[in-house]
């Protein structure tokens, strides 16, 4: 228990961490492009630092146990929110990219297949 403790501590450390440079990426005043992008790679990071400990919490039984019903109801609602949300948003921005010809640059890659 006090080792998993020591582990959730220092998660809310990383967590506390990418917060305060998300927020001060966003106080910048007038960004250039390249300041943009740069904010944008800083949530982007953010956003998987969150999804990988998500994953962590919700494929191991032992943590997913300690919730009730209501607060898995609860946990679900504001996931599936978040990430109606965040799904939405790309499907938008992709249809700006192809709209810009976004769709006719050359990927090298495979697709990337999508495994539940």
């Amino acid at each position: 228990m006090e080792e998993s403790l020591i582990m959730g501590e220092e998660w809310i450390k990383e967590c506390n961490s990418l917060l305060g440079q998300l927020r001060e990426s966003s106080k910048v005043e007038n960004p250039d492009r390249l300041e943009l992008v740069r904010s944008m790679h800083i949530a982007l990071l953010a956003i998987n630092h969150s999804t990988l400990g998500w994953l962590q919490y919700v494929n191991n039984p032992d943590v997913m146990s300690m919730f009730n019903q209501d607060e898995l109801k609860e946990i679900h609602g504001a996931l599936n929110e978040i990430a109606e949300t965040y799904i939405l948003h790309d499907i938008e921005v992709t249809e700006k990219g192809i709209q810009k010809g976004l769709s006719l640059i050359k990927h090298d890659e495979e697709p990337h297949p999508f495994y539940v």
